[in-house]
């Protein structure tokens, strides 16, 4: 199971694979096995990606996934430089990888009403 996770000084993260502290999270390199405080279990650090913030995300109301991400690039045959405007922001699960599609040197303007 996957979840996002804001690190705060001072806090600890309680799951079903124990206790982590979040300022043992801090200053690690993404990928690290982090430990829990019993040493009995663990739990990656992972850089967020369209598709892990896709995956964490609570689904208040209907998002797209990955497969559907990947066919709408791909259709709209999107690559560096392109400009796309996109019509409801929603959770950003879309915009974000819309944004990554299309690289720094694009625009993406995406409106929520």
């Amino acid at each position: 199971h996957m979840s996002a996770l804001r690190v705060e000084p001072g806090k600890t993260l309680n799951n079903r694979f124990g206790a982590f502290r979040h300022n043992d999270m801090v200053g690690r390199r993404y990928g690290a096995q982090l430990l829990s405080l019993d040493g009995r279990k663990y739990v990656y650090l992972l850089r967020p990606t369209p598709e892990l913030w896709t995956a964490s995300l609570s689904h208040r109301t209907q998002i797209l996934y990955i497969a559907d991400i990947s066919m709408i690039c791909l259709q709209l045959e999107l690559g560096p430089g392109a400009v796309v405007v996109e019509a409801g922001t929603g959770s950003g699960s879309l915009s974000h990888a819309l944004a990554r599609a299309v690289g720094p040197t694009a625009r993406l303007h995406t409106y929520e009403f």
